[in-house]
């Protein structure tokens, strides 16, 4: 599996986890975590609908520099699925022009508390 596949695929999990229909994930989440992290969470999922494997990585970057100061907060398994999509997101950037956004999401990741 290369690279974009691997980040569309965490996106793809981090977005039906949250986004649902019924609202009822999103609405258990505590609140600090869901005014950070669903207004850009929304353009991840556009960015996998409709944009370019660059418009989705930065969308996701943004998601994580959103969902930083909060990761502390976010339940298990949000916490498992923003891990695995930050490491979509670092392999991605391996390719070339997103390590500087990779590695700005990382660092606001690792001072805003890291993943659980």
């Amino acid at each position: 599996m290369g690279a974009e596949e691997k980040l569309r695929r965490a996106a793809t999990r981090v977005v039906d986890l949250v986004l649902t229909e019924d609202c009822a994930y999103l609405d258990a989440l505590p609140d600090a975590v869901e005014i950070e992290v669903v207004t850009p969470l929304s353009a991840v999922g556009r960015a996998l609908a409709e944009g370019t494997a660059n418009e989705l990585a930065q969308a996701v970057g943004l998601f994580l520099s959103c969902a930083a100061p909060v990761a502390g907060e976010m339940p298990a398994d949000l916490a498992e699925a923003v891990t695995e999509l930050r490491a979509g997101l670092r392999e991605y950037g391996r390719r070339g022009s997103w390590r500087g956004l990779v590695g700005a999401a990382d660092k606001r990741l690792d001072t805003g508390g890291g993943d659980r």
